[in-house]
């Protein structure tokens, strides 16, 4: 990811919203210059590029957006096609950047957005250039767990009926859902082809998740939501922010000499990864007996609780992947060390 220069003349915030977006404008003195609305159309991004060279008569600008998902992503795209400076940042570091609030708006908001770009200039990394293919990955992954919930949601209450429900309230309900669940179930298996056909695609992709699912326990679609979230296990991201971004990490809690709470992991975190994470340590403790005795010892020889030890568990699966995908070998469950040994 490269990191942005800090002489930029001007600074754009972008506040996207589904049918329109606001763009705001400030100098490299950190004066408000102009604001303007831009309602979403075929035109408007280029009549927003067009707005914007105008207003600064400069090319050294550099824009910031929030992540606001699907609706700022066309943006994205179309500022990193036409070789413009983009920062997307997260909403919540920008807010918490603003301090005390007492009201807000969509122009505020855009104003806010600029000037954390133009006070963070010395340090804001500008956005690594997007990759379609992953953003078509996160798209199926997706709509595969809204799928699988939807099944869900169906198939449980009807399972119950089977058991305590009357005969003809139970026959008529599962014919009157049987097509509804054959229909997700279907789409469930088409949304698995084409991401089996997206993976066959990219060889990276394959390559990794053949050595990150050789760990007992981690599966071929835990790997893809890896390959998402750190576009395809890049440099700059670690196994340690891949565990903050998942809350298993832990972190400190001290100031001074009274305040001592220990390490604990952050509830600012991505509590779909950690759930899968979780599932995938109670996996890898029933069928790696490494992975159990390493277990045992943070229970018992190191007086650790339950959920603790498992947690260290999560880390350690995190951090053989990340090794595994980093010196491309596949697990060995026996294996030591010559540093071990």
């Amino acid at each position: 990811m490269e990191v942005s220069t800090n002489n930029y003349s001007y600074f754009v915030g972008i506040d996207m919203a589904k049918k329109k977006f606001d763009a705001c404008i400030i100098n490299g003195l950190g004066k408000k210059v102009i604001h303007k609305v831009f309602i979403k159309s075929p035109n408007s991004f280029d009549d927003f590029l067009i707005w914007v060279k105008d207003q600064t008569n400069s090319t050294n600008v550099l824009f910031i957006m929030e992540y606001t998902g699907i609706y700022s992503r066309l943006l994205w795209f179309y500022l990193q096609d036409n070789s413009c400076d983009l920062v997307m940042e997260s909403g919540f570091k920008v807010n918490r950047s603003a301090g005390i609030r007492k009201g807000k708006n969509d122009k505020v908001d855009g104003y806010l957005i600029a000037n954390y770009g133009f006070e963070k200039r010395h340090t804001l990394q500008l956005t690594a250039n997007y990759d379609e293919d992953l953003f078509v990955l996160h798209d199926l992954l997706s709509n595969r767990k809204r799928l699988i919930d939807q099944i869900k949601a169906v198939e449980v209450p009807l399972n119950e009926f089977k058991e305590y429900a009357t005969k003809k309230t139970n026959d008529l309900l599962q014919e009157i859902n049987k097509a509804a669940i054959e229909g997700l179930k279907k789409s469930l298996k088409e949304i698995d082809k084409a991401i089996d056909t997206l993976i066959q695609e990219n060889d990276e992709w394959e390559e990794n998740i053949k050595y990150g699912s050789s760990v007992k326990g981690i599966s071929k679609i835990m790997i893809c939501w890896m390959i998402v979230y750190t576009r395809n296990f890049c440099p700059e991201f670690n196994a340690r922010k891949f565990a903050s971004l998942a809350g298993i990490a832990p972190f400190d809690f001290t100031s001074g000499t009274s305040v001592n709470k220990g390490n604990h992991v952050s509830h600012f975190s991505h509590k779909f990864l950690k759930g899968l994470l979780h599932m995938a340590a109670i996996t890898a403790l029933t069928h790696d007996l490494k992975i159990k005795t390493y277990y045992k010892k943070k229970k018992e020889a190191e007086g650790k609780k339950g959920f603790v030890a498992i947690n260290n568990v999560k880390n350690k699966l995190v951090q053989l992947v990340f090794a595994l995908v980093r010196t491309k070998s596949m697990y060995e469950s026996d294996f030591v060390h010559k540093l071990a040994a």
